[in-house]
């Protein structure tokens, strides 16, 4: 199991206390600070990164469910905590995030993506994928 770094985890318990509008609007400030000229996310970026969360959404269902199988770990009693859930979870869609970084080119954050996946609920993410 990995561990994260005392930064890091603070940053994932953070996270994991936010409810999804937060969280959405923690990915716009993400999106508006690396849009050329950005630090915030002002009026013109308030919702890119919900959209550009939807264009990934089926990549990142396809690699939860079935590369990353969610649906055989989720038994895995380690990865009934939250907490844990959403580090292994964010290191395991690093790289595919690396792959599909905003338009501007910059890197989405990991933790970040994962905490919404869990806050979403990942049961609910994979049954929606089986249909």
């Amino acid at each position: 199991m990995v561990e994260l770094p005392e930064s890091e985890k603070r940053e994932l318990q953070r996270y994991l206390t936010w409810d999804e509008k937060r969280l959405f609007r923690e990915l716009d400030r993400y999106y508006g600070a690396s849009s050329p000229g950005g630090r915030r996310a002002a009026y013109s970026v308030k919702g890119k990164g919900r959209v550009w969360l939807n264009e990934t959404w089926q990549k990142l269902e396809a690699f939860v469910c079935d590369e990353w199988n969610f649906p055989a770990r989720k038994s895995d009693p380690e990865l009934q905590d939250k907490e844990r859930l959403t580090a292994e979870l964010s290191q395991a869609i690093s790289p595919l995030l690396e792959r599909n970084p905003f338009p501007t080119g910059a890197q989405v954050p990991s933790p970040l993506v994962a905490a919404i996946l869990v806050q979403w609920g990942l049961d609910r993410l994979c049954e929606q994928h089986d249909r």
